[in-house]
């Protein structure tokens, strides 16, 4: 059996659409989803597209501003009822929220626990301490337990569904 993870994010991407949307309406902030590039295949003879497929991303999944503060984050879904495995990061997407939050923009990961359908904001630092003692042999993931007692579990509040402005700003 064949495991398609091609729409595991999809939900979640969908939900901080629909919390952008609220807040842009609400006039608390525009921040829009990266559109990701694609590269096109065409074939010779009919002219029409034989293959595409997504290129790797060069950025996060969502860019935008809040009240004169640039915001940059990526959404991120777990499996896992015990843990967030850093390889759902690529060291790209850290390294851009890294020189993001180094020119004053607030950076971070929206990290969504599936199975116990939580979501946690993960600053860009702690993330940071997490990836460089995965380098020198420690964990390769970051223990659930360990969002509960260090990270703001973002929830819906005032209409808003996934209010993460409320823990960021």
């Amino acid at each position: 059996m064949t495991v398609n993870y091609a729409n595991r994010g999809k939900s979640l991407e969908s939900l901080i659409d629909l919390t952008n949307k609220i807040y842009k309406q609400k006039g608390q902030a525009l921040i829009d989803k990266v559109p990701t590039p694609w590269s096109v295949s065409y074939n010779k003879r009919t002219g029409r597209v034989s293959r595409a497929f997504p290129q790797k991303k060069g950025t996060v999944d969502f860019v935008g501003v809040s009240h004169g503060r640039s915001i940059a984050f990526d959404a991120k879904n777990t499996n896992s009822r015990t843990s967030f495995p850093l390889s759902n990061v690529a060291e790209h997407q850290l390294e851009y929220l890294l020189k993001h939050q180094d020119q004053g923009g607030i950076s971070f990961i929206i990290v969504c626990f599936a199975k116990h359908q939580e979501h946690y904001l993960l600053r860009v630092n702690d993330l940071k301490t997490w990836w460089d003692g995965s380098l020198k042999g420690e964990r390769k993931s970051i223990p659930h337990n360990w969002f509960v007692e260090n990270c703001d579990l973002i929830k819906s509040s005032n209409g808003i569904p996934l209010d993460y402005l409320k823990k960021c700003v």
